[in-house]
């Protein structure tokens, strides 16, 4: 093909197309997807479209499968129509209109990309031998239908907060997707290869990981919300590295109620790992603490990774918030929005020996249901 693939920029290669229906990918978008999924599944081709037309097709060639044309085959359409995810096992089923049409393509497997339940486009895993598909290979379809069709709907109510100047939280929901969704599906379509209960519960954690960055309307949850969201997150990270991170959730049951801005602690515990821990040699431990002390809520995020110099770390202070990375900077930019000067965030960090930040705000309770 020619074409370097690029790292999974989610928030550029799922951001709501300003297509023709207004919903769903471009297809300079679907095109970077297909090539993506291309290489992690390993089948011969992958096509995406959406409800009228192809979006993106890359493998083993049709010569009439080309972006902008018409959806061609029948069993498309009737995905489409039903939104269920159909499997081929021969080429007569997809039942393609062009009389003696010289595609290697044998057998697909076809699932639904909806938008609020609407079928708005598929994703087409293909193989050139004919029979069913391995299991993995339709799991793996519908996996990742579900997760785009998650992201679209991501993007489009990210487009209606931006209307609500909702800019600074924007910001940090699209940080904490794009790389660490292409880690996340790395490690669920290897993990399908062994152990295909575990890529499943992999794929509803990182399903329910993806839904609690659109569940909220405001800008405020629970400490006992937020921990529920960094153990999905801690779920999936461990999947991928195993034994060489060990955690410690360090939660007071007097302070699961503490109102919390959103995504507070996530984004401290994914530096944590990728910047900290991750680079380490050997195992590393991480902490996740919160506790009440007086009239304040104290929280911490601990790991004993590989640190920061201490010039690093004194021109994180010395210069502008900002300088400190996009999620420290959204979360101290809230924080003292929120709270003034009774919130503080204080990071310490030594070279070789780990980083810890601290958050303090006031203690406030939400009511029970609320």
């Amino acid at each position: 093909m020619g074409e370097r693939v690029r790292p999974l920029d989610v928030t550029l290669a799922l951001r709501a197309a300003q297509a023709r229906s207004g919903r769903g990918l471009t297809e300079e978008q679907a095109q970077r997807i297909a090539l993506i999924l291309l290489r992690l599944a390993k089948v011969p081709a992958v096509a995406i479209t959406d409800s009228v037309r192809i979006l993106a097709y890359v493998g083993r060639g049709c010569p009439h499968m080309h972006a902008g044309q018409p959806v061609q085959t029948r069993a498309t359409r009737q995905v489409l129509r039903t939104g269920e995810v159909a499997a081929i096992e021969r080429k007569a089923d997809l039942q393609c209109p062009v009389t003696g049409c010289p595609c290697a393509i044998e057998a697909a497997v076809i699932a639904p990309l909806k938008l609020q339940g609407e079928v708005i486009g598929t994703v087409k895993l293909y193989d050139v031998l004919p029979g069913p598909m391995p299991d993995y290979v339709r799991r793996l379809a519908v996996g990742i239908s579900e997760l785009l069709s998650l992201q679209v709907e991501v993007q489009e109510q990210e487009h209606q907060l931006e209307l609500l100047a909702q800019a600074r939280l924007e910001a940090l929901q699209a940080q904490i997707r794009p790389h660490f969704l292409f880690n996340a599906l790395n490690t669920v379509i290897a993990t399908s290869r062994v152990d295909p209960d575990l890529a499943r519960e992999l794929l509803q954690e990182l399903a329910g990981f993806l839904r609690h960055t659109i569940s909220y309307r405001g800008d405020r949850t629970t400490v006992a919300d937020e921990v529920a969201f960094v153990e999905q997150y801690l779920k999936i990270e461990q999947a991928r590295f195993g034994s060489r991170i060990a955690v410690r959730l360090a939660i007071s049951a007097q302070v699961l109620r503490a109102d919390l801005p959103v995504l507070s602690l996530q984004p401290l515990v994914e530096n944590s790992i990728v910047h900290g821990l991750a680079p380490k040699e050997g195992r590393g431990h991480l902490t996740v603490a919160a506790r009440q002390r007086g009239g304040h809520l104290q929280l911490a995020v601990v790991d004993d990774g590989v640190g920061m110099p201490y010039d690093r770390l004194r021109r994180l202070y010395s210069q502008d918030v900002s300088s400190m990375g996009l999620g420290i900077a959204n979360i101290a930019g809230r924080l003292e929005a929120l709270y003034g000067s009774q919130a503080r965030l204080r990071l310490r960090s030594r070279e070789g020996r780990g980083t810890a930040v601290f958050l303090e705000l006031p203690l406030r309770m939400q009511e029970a249901g609320a």
